[in-house]
């Protein structure tokens, strides 16, 4: 079974450091929505045109409805403007209308938001006319969700909703393939705020030594097939919690980390964390056994 697919199964939901800040949002009961009701259930073996992300960041507009409008047949990740999201290459085609309902049962926000920064992430939803309404989000802060002419409370479920699902898509079907190659891997590739895909996903991987910092002059190794699978049943089963570490300091020392795509293309980065290489959350992978036979080779041929 490809390591994509084994991770899928084993990772219901993506939970980074700045998703497990506070949610904000009233107390009030979720408000009814003709949304939410079965009418919403839009899921199609054709969805008509594919959403796209938009250009810009959506606000508040009067103009629009409180909530998600029913019938979406596709809705797409985009990032929000900060730069915080890496977006998936794929929308979401199937059980839209669970990502529909999870924004719509969030509570309108009662009260004003200091929190006046640039949402990280966005929503797009599609529909068979080709017309697009767009939510956004925050993570940290108010963590509020801006729909249409209202705020709405806790962004983090439709988030976390639109990632389940999406990974369940991707398991049905045939991955294209990295469209990459180890030796073309770049050690520079971002290591976005919000990850959809975690390192256990990764289907091309490479290692690269050097300082965090600096990603330009950094080594990088390619990790051959049958080592990766290796690195990643380890990242599977080596892991520790660093929730509440305080060995978290950043020095401007050489060390390791992965670059990688998975087998539909999207970019994977293993960053350093508190005192490894952090797979998901608060989850961080500590090679064992022959994963570390494995590292250690690596990181030799690299100095």
């Amino acid at each position: 079974m490809p390591p994509m697919r084994r991770a899928v199964l084993a990772v219901a939901a993506v939970l980074l450091l700045l998703l497990a800040g506070c949610d904000g949002g009233s107390s009030d009961d979720p408000e009814a929505d003709p949304s939410t009701s079965a009418e919403a259930a839009t899921t199609s073996a054709d969805p008509g045109p594919v959403v796209e992300c938009p250009r810009d960041t959506q606000e508040i507009d009067p103009a629009l409805p409180d909530a998600v409008p029913a019938g979406a047949t596709s809705v797409r990740l985009c990032d929000g403007g900060a730069g915080k999201v890496a977006p998936p290459g794929e929308a979401l085609t199937t059980d839209v209308a669970s990502v529909v309902d999870a924004v719509n049962a969030q509570p309108l926000a009662r009260g004003g938001c200091a929190d006046l920064r640039v949402p990280e992430f966005q929503l797009a939803f599609g529909y068979p006319d080709g017309a697009r309404f767009v939510v956004a989000g925050r993570f940290s802060g108010c963590a509020e969700l801006l729909v249409g002419s209202e705020r709405r409370a806790k962004a983090r479920p439709p988030l976390r909703t639109f990632v389940e699902s999406l990974r369940t898509q991707l398991l049905d079907g045939t991955p294209p393939g990295p469209g990459v190659t180890a030796e073309e891997l770049d050690c520079s590739q971002p290591a976005p705020a919000v990850a959809v895909f975690p390192p256990t996903d990764l289907a091309v991987a490479a290692l690269c030594f050097g300082v965090v910092d600096r990603p330009a002059d950094a080594v990088r190794v390619p990790i051959e097939d049958e080592e990766l699978t290796t690195l990643v049943r380890s990242m599977q089963a080596d892991t520790s919690s660093s929730q509440g570490s305080l060995d978290c300091a950043v020095f401007a020392r050489k060390e390791y980390w992965i670059v990688g795509a998975t087998a539909w293309g999207d970019p994977v980065t293993a960053q350093r964390g508190c005192f490894g290489l952090v797979v998901e959350g608060y989850e961080e992978w500590v090679p064992r056994g022959a994963a570390l036979r494995i590292v250690r080779r690596l990181v030799a041929g690299a100095r």
